[in-house]
């Protein structure tokens, strides 16, 4: 279902306090996207993901607490309106403050999400309850630990994107805390028990289509959802790679970091195959020095790249772009034999034994034995032995050398059956190549 256009959200902001009594006595007066139908996760999830999921979040901006109601809500927003007049910001919540205050066209699209049960109910579950009753009969410790957990979060995230400053041994507190907390949370099943009392004491019509596992299933996404932001900082990278493993020893996260660096790992390895290409290239027009450039300052930064987040890259895919490394490095390494530089032999000494040496460190156990007899070989053509071996270049695996036919392959069949079958052949190539 289509969002309501900025006509439509400018009439809703004119008459939001009629709206906000129909909304609140059970009557939708309007049918926003809030809801996915077929697939009962609502889409709040979806606009929340990232570094300001809790930024973003109604009672965060509003400063309202969780159980507000419509009376409540019209008023409180009557005196942010009046109040925003004349101040630039408004702190929002007062007992968990986040720096630098909300903006007026924030807080005025805060208010608007209260108008849909669905999307406040997704808010309501990531910002503090407080010591609010909601009658729920929760153990207390349920209402604790989710306070809890937010606070973590919520705070780690201002360290992280530079609002609050804190020391690494503070934020990898608070990362661990937060993972601790919501993991423990989601596996409770009174933690579920409230979300459902919650959808009963709404009592909206747009939430009979929820129960409360629709609203549970969306949250392990969300709460990882910043990483892939924060991930895009190769700074950060390493020390959040081991921030990452800490999350994935629990359940509800364990499956959904890898997912986290994907986009990461593949552009990674699109530049490491692009690199290698490029040098390949260089080597066979003769430009070899060249080649070594392209080699040392693309191809190895990309690569050592992956070593941080090396736990969520999957074997096959690191042992992929190792053997693509390694055959590059060596057969430059060969190359250099016959090439007449201008250089001096102390360099190219240097450089081939450079080349090969590292090609020795990067190599998959398949490709150890043929790189070593290499490395040895060019060690001889500068030692004075009475017979050097010979050396010889390595010939790409078919997995390699088939990608280009195997994406050409593949968009075709993502663009004609879809995305689905696409990633299915792709493992059927990758099966073939390898058994082969």
């Amino acid at each position: 279902m289509n969002g309501p256009t900025h006509e439509e959200r400018m009439d809703q902001q004119r008459t939001y306090g009629g709206r906000m009594d129909d909304t609140t006595t059970g009557r939708p007066a309007h049918e926003p996207s809030a809801a996915r139908r077929g697939t009962g996760t609502p889409d709040r999830f979806t606009d929340l993901a990232g570094t300001r999921l809790y930024r973003r979040n109604i009672f965060a901006v509003t400063g309202l607490p969780a159980d507000a109601k419509g009376r409540a809500v019209r008023a409180h927003r009557q005196r942010l309106e009046t109040r925003l007049e004349v101040e630039q910001t408004w702190p929002g919540d007062t007992e968990l403050p986040l720096v630098g205050g909300h903006r007026k066209e924030d807080v005025r699209a805060a208010f608007e999400e209260f108008q849909d049960p669905r999307r406040r109910l997704v808010d309501e579950l990531l910002w503090r309850w407080g010591d609010r009753d909601f009658g729920c009969d929760c153990p207390t410790a349920v209402h604790r630990d989710h306070d809890e957990a937010v606070r973590c979060h919520s705070l780690v995230l201002e360290t992280e994107t530079g609002r609050v400053e804190a020391t690494t041994q503070e934020r990898d507190r608070l990362w661990a805390g937060a993972a601790a907390h919501w993991a423990e949370l989601l596996e409770r099943p009174e933690f579920r028990q409230h979300v459902a009392h919650r959808i009963r004491a709404l009592d909206d019509p747009r939430l009979g289509e929820h129960t409360a596992d629709d609203f549970l299933a969306g949250l392990p996404r969300l709460l990882v959802s910043p990483f892939g932001d924060l991930i895009a900082a190769p700074g950060l990278r390493p020390r959040l790679a081991r921030v990452c493993v800490g999350w994935a020893e629990y359940a509800p996260f364990e499956r959904l970091l890898p997912g986290v660096f994907e986009e990461l790992v593949e552009e990674t390895m699109g530049s490491i195959d692009e690199g290698v290409l490029s040098a390949r290239n260089r080597k066979n027009e003769g430009r070899h020095e060249d080649a070594i450039t392209i080699l040392r300052e693309r191809v190895l930064p990309a690569f050592d790249g992956l070593e941080p987040v090396r736990a969520f890259v999957p074997e096959w895919r690191y042992e992929e772009a190792a053997h693509v490394v390694a055959v590059a490095l060596n057969n430059l390494a060969v190359a250099l034999v016959d090439y007449q530089s201008t250089r001096s032999t102390a360099w190219k000494r240097q450089t081939m034994l450079e080349l090969a040496e590292r090609a020795y460190e990067i190599a998959p156990d398949s490709d150890a034995d043929e790189i070593k007899a290499n490395w040895d070989a060019i060690q001889d053509q500068f030692t004075g032995s009475e017979f050097p071996a010979a050396v010889k270049p390595i010939r790409w695996k078919k997995t390699v050398a088939g990608l280009g036919i195997a994406a050409l392959v593949l968009g075709t069949v993502g663009y004609f059956l879809g995305p689905a079958w696409a990633v299915g052949l792709v493992f059927a190539l990758i099966y073939m190549a390898v058994a082969g």
